[in-house]
């Protein structure tokens, strides 16, 4: 995996164009100042949460006489989100009733185990690592508390700037999300780069504004494929460690 790199904050001397080489593509990290990241299925594994979730709609349709495990509910999840559909809790439930009363019962049956969430074992060291070279925020759709969870994950002090659409009222793919973030930081978007897992809510809006994007393939979001050139991402990783490969030059270990 080539990768050819200076640091952005480097003398003129040693600040000439500098490349990476990535995934077949060139992602070039000239003027970035400012990295933003989703967190669920970025920074946050979600996986834990949604399995119990999923397991709480399977038991609700078992009281109404269907089956569907909590494995098959997770495959049609993924394929709802393969198809970017607008509403993937419904669509998960289609394969297996279309009564209104059922979908009604089991949306109202249980609550999404938020607490079962948990940094990925990569999350820490990566920031850590990034907050010495780069300035770092949040762009995310999350429920109100965001700062108080980030905390709680021991990671809040990496993030100069936190923007949760539960607390501002407006979320992804709504530009007017990713111009709060411009806004609070005094960056603009060719210094920016945003980090996320779906292309419809993450790598299609800040592209269009002009922010650079990474892709990370985490979570259902990753079976999602770029309809057009607007979707496309500069860069695509694999994973957390990839990442740090790709804008830290080093492996984390």
């Amino acid at each position: 995996m080539p990768i050819a790199r200076s640091h952005p904050n480097a003398s003129d001397e040693v600040s000439e164009a500098f490349v990476i080489a990535y995934n077949q593509m060139t992602f070039t990290l000239n003027g970035v100042r400012w990295l933003f990241f989703d967190l669920g299925y970025t920074l946050i594994n979600e996986d834990g949460a949604a399995m119990g979730r999923l397991a709480q709609v399977s038991d609700a349709l078992r009281q109404r006489g269907i089956e569907a495990s909590p494995e098959d509910l997770r495959a049609a999840l993924e394929a709802a989100s393969a198809r970017f559909d607008p509403n993937p809790f419904r669509s998960l439930l289609l394969p297996f009733t279309d009564d209104e009363d059922v979908i009604a019962f089991v949306r109202s049956s249980g609550r999404y185990p938020k607490e079962l969430e948990s940094p990925y074992p990569q999350t820490l060291p990566l920031l850590k690592r990034l907050h010495g070279e780069y300035k770092l925020g949040v762009i995310a759709n999350q429920p109100p508390g965001t700062q108080e969870r980030l905390t709680q994950y021991g990671m809040a002090h990496y993030f100069d700037v936190c923007v949760s659409s539960g607390d501002v009222s407006v979320s992804k793919p709504d530009a007017a999300i990713f111009h709060l973030a411009l806004e609070q930081t005094g960056c603009t978007p060719n210094e920016s780069v945003m980090i996320g897992d779906r292309l419809d809510n993450d790598i299609r809006p800040a592209k269009a504004l002009g922010f650079r994007t990474v892709r990370v393939l985490q979570g259902p979001g990753r079976l999602q494929q770029p309809r057009d050139d607007a979707e496309t991402p500069d860069a695509t990783v694999a994973d957390l460690d990839e990442l740090a490969a790709l804008f830290l030059n080093t492996p984390l270990n």
